[in-house]
Order: C-alpha cells, then structure tokens, then sequence
C-alpha cells in the first residue's frame, strides 16, 4: 500500500486565489489508474485579524491511500 498527500496549496493560483486545478481534478487524474483502498479529506478554516488587515484561510487536504499493481 502507497500514500500520496494532496494539498490545495501545493498547486499555482490564478489571480483571484483559487488554484488553477481544482483539488478534485487532481485527485480524480491521479487515480485513474490505481486501486484505491481509501481517502481522506480534510478542510480547515484559520482566521487572522489585526488593525491592518482580516481574513481568513481555507486549507483543503486529501490523503490517498492505493495500491498501484494488484501484485503489491
């Protein structure tokens, strides 16, 4: 058994933020050609505030867990 960790930040963003491929996309591409025995998914959501500026962050993940050959 194989693990691979998505992260929506590991991908480029366009100019308004948002990855320029979706998390579900990537996932969904990579596996194709895999037997997947389980994901996991994660979101988490962080606020920040001081005099200046206030936002918040949202942070998406996915494990894989899969098998590439039925022999493994």
């Amino acid at each position: 058994m194989k693990v691979k960790i998505f992260c929506e930040n590991d991908e480029p963003m366009n100019r308004y933020g948002y990855c320029k491929v979706p998390l579900e996309k990537r996932i969904n591409d990579f596996i194709k050609d895999k037997k997947v025995i389980d994901i996991k998914y994660q979101a988490n959501v962080s606020g920040y505030d001081n005099e200046y500026y206030h936002g918040s962050d949202l942070i998406e993940r996915a494990l894989v867990m899969y098998k590439e050959h039925e022999n493994e």
